[in-house]
């Protein structure tokens, strides 16, 4: 009976000897602790924070610097870059145009060959024979 005696069976007495095992000076030193490093967590990602949003500022007005001296640049060029561009264009309408003329006059040029072979004449061949 001695183990019985030692382990009371009042659901109070019990509640009292755990109670009576938790000290409250130490668990208030931890809960001071624990404030205190989420505190601390809490500062430095406000510094962390802080210090993102400045190098954003930072960043920001480096590339409204880059923009201001190059977009006044870029503005008066681009005409002309389009005009280039039109140019371009147009130069390789020519030369398609060009090409389909000289499919078209090549029985005109065969015709003039012979033509002028009927009277005497003879295309000019280059001759490497010295």
């Amino acid at each position: 009976m001695n183990e019985q005696e030692s382990h009371s069976s009042n659901p109070l007495e019990q509640l009292l000897q755990l109670l009576g095992t938790l000290d409250p000076i130490d668990m208030a030193g931890k809960a001071v602790d624990l404030t205190r490093k989420t505190s601390e967590s809490l500062l430095l990602v406000l510094e962390n924070f802080a210090s993102t949003v400045d190098n954003l500022n930072k960043t920001t007005s480096r590339i409204n610097t880059l923009l201001d001296e190059v977009e006044e640049p870029l503005r008066r060029i681009m005409p002309q870059v389009g005009n280039a561009m039109n140019a371009m264009a147009s130069m390789g309408e020519v030369a398609s145009q060009l090409g389909d003329l000289t499919k078209r006059l090549g029985p005109l040029t065969t015709l003039a060959e012979n033509a002028g072979g009927l009277f005497g004449f003879r295309p000019n061949k280059s001759s490497t024979a010295t």
